[in-house]
C-alpha cells in the first residue's frame, strides 16, 4: 500500500480513490480463505474421530461363530474365477 500511495503525485489524489475499497476487499479474501481453512482443519478432524470410534467399536465386537454356510463364501475357494487364478 506505501508503494502504491508513493507512486502517486501529490497532486493527484483521484488516483487514490479505489485502494481504500481494494484494500478491503483484500482484506475480505483474507479472513474468507482462512476461514475455509478452519472448514477443512474441522472436517478432517471429524473424520479422524469418526473413522478412529467405528475402527475401536470393532475392535470391541464379537466376531461371529463361522457358520455351515461358510463354503458359500468368497473365501472358500470355489468361485468359478479361483481356478483361472483371478484376485480381486
Amino acid at each position: 500500500m506505501n508503494r502504491l500511495i508513493g507512486a502517486i503525485a501529490p497532486g493527484d489524489a483521484a488516483r487514490l480513490a479505489g485502494v481504500e475499497d481494494a484494500v478491503w476487499v483484500r482484506i475480505g479474501e483474507r479472513r474468507e480463505h482462512a476461514r475455509m481453512g478452519q472448514v477443512r482443519v474441522a472436517a478432517v478432524a471429524l473424520a479422524l474421530v469418526i473413522g478412529v470410534t467405528n475402527g475401536g467399536l470393532m475392535l470391541l465386537a464379537r466376531r461371529p461363530v463361522p457358520s455351515e454356510m461358510r463354503i458359500f463364501t468368497v473365501s472358500a475357494g470355489l468361485s468359478p474365477l479361483a481356478s483361472l487364478d483371478v484376485r480381486g
